[in-house]
């Protein structure tokens, strides 16, 4: 079960390159990425108020680490590009203050 969300950019590796593209990454109470969107995301509102916000929250998944898909053993998880370290974002305070 996650308990918030935001957007961030994954790398994705394919035989034609490297694409980088904008998913929805679930985390846990704790801040640890837990699930993501299987396909890149489309900006969208019911105004364009609310699609320039939808934006604005999009482009500040290139203020954070670009991530990328790991296989393990069994399964998958989220690592930083850069790092190896497992994805994760830090816990918004109105869920801090519920802990």
């Amino acid at each position: 079960m996650s308990a918030f969300w935001n957007y961030r950019v994954i790398e994705c590796p394919s035989d034609e390159g490297t694409l980088f593209q904008v998913h929805v990454v679930e985390y846990n109470i704790n801040g640890k990425a837990v699930n993501w969107s299987e396909t890149a995301e489309g900006s969208f509102g019911i105004s364009l108020t609310g699609l320039a916000e939808d934006i604005e929250r999009q482009k500040q998944a290139l203020e954070k680490p670009v991530l990328t898909v790991k296989r393990l053993a069994r399964g998958y998880e989220l690592v930083e590009v850069e790092s190896g370290d497992v994805a994760s974002s830090p816990v918004p305070e109105s869920l801090q203050e519920q802990g």
